[in-house]
């Protein structure tokens, strides 16, 4: 994936993580999904699939009996690309600004805090090992 921002609105972040879930999935069942979801029509749930098939998020092949969607996008992807950017979007790039602020505003709980530390430690090690 190129080195740019998606910029998935909420109603795709929504659509995405139905189909990241489990794809390809129909239209009724997205509708459906989204309807209990978030209360949207069926007008709403088709309009927002055919915006994201024309940006290249999803696609659709003709199941059994309906089109079927799935992503086109791999969550990992769009996640890592959208945390850089908006690191460097608020934070001038800077990871310990970030956290920094997060510390000073948040309550971070004990084993978040030693899976932080672990990171960092696989971190180091990896740095010295290339």
């Amino acid at each position: 994936m190129e080195d740019k921002t998606i910029g998935l609105s909420n109603s795709e972040w929504r659509i995405m993580e139905n189909l990241w879930e489990e794809a390809p999935k129909t239209a009724t069942q997205l509708i459906k999904a989204m309807e209990t979801e978030t209360g949207w029509a069926k007008s709403t749930t088709k309009t927002v699939l055919k915006r994201m098939e024309q940006k290249g998020y999803i696609a659709w092949q003709e199941g059994v009996k309906a089109r079927e969607y799935y992503p086109l996008l791999k969550r990992e992807e769009v996640v890592e690309t959208e945390t850089s950017h908006f690191i460097n979007r608020l934070y001038n790039g800077s990871l310990g600004l970030m956290v920094n602020t997060l510390v000073k505003k948040h309550s971070i709980p004990e084993e978040e805090m030693e899976e932080l530390y672990r990171i960092i430690q696989e971190a180091r090690a990896g740095k010295r090992n290339s």
